[in-house]
């Protein structure tokens, strides 16, 4: 195996792992890091941090706050997110009502009227010779 295609399989396998992992989050189990107020800093020089920087901080904590693996789902997402499965459950319990209406009754009840037929055109060919 190449190192480009062992390189690849690892990284599919990474990538698996952590959304199996972030799946698995939940409000519920979050650990609590720290209930501490941390104390306040000193301030810093004003050319000791450049404009540019703090507005790339910002824009990283935007992202970052932003994202969907932080965010705890709102009551709309868990509403739009139980219709989604109703509907689901609806469009698999219409597929096995079609199959069962075609399968059990159709299927089986042309089956015996071709059976019948077939018996009758054979007793009738019998009984008139």
């Amino acid at each position: 195996m190449t190192d480009k295609n062992l390189e690849a399989l690892i990284v599919k396998i990474v990538k698996k792992l952590l959304k199996k992992e972030i799946t698995k989050l939940n409000q519920d189990s979050l650990p609590i890091v720290s209930t501490e107020v941390n104390q306040q800093l000193d301030s810093f020089p004003e050319n000791f941090v450049t404009e540019e920087e703090t507005h790339s901080t910002a824009e990283i904590l935007k992202d970052v706050y932003t994202s969907r693996f932080v965010n705890l789902p709102t009551q709309e997402d868990l509403e739009l997110e139980r219709k989604l499965r109703e509907m689901k459950f609806r469009q698999e319990l219409r597929k096995d009502w079609i199959l069962f209406l075609l399968r059990d009754i159709i299927v089986y009840a042309s089956t015996i009227l071709f059976m019948f037929t077939a018996a009758g055109f054979y007793l009738f060919t019998i009984i008139n010779k």
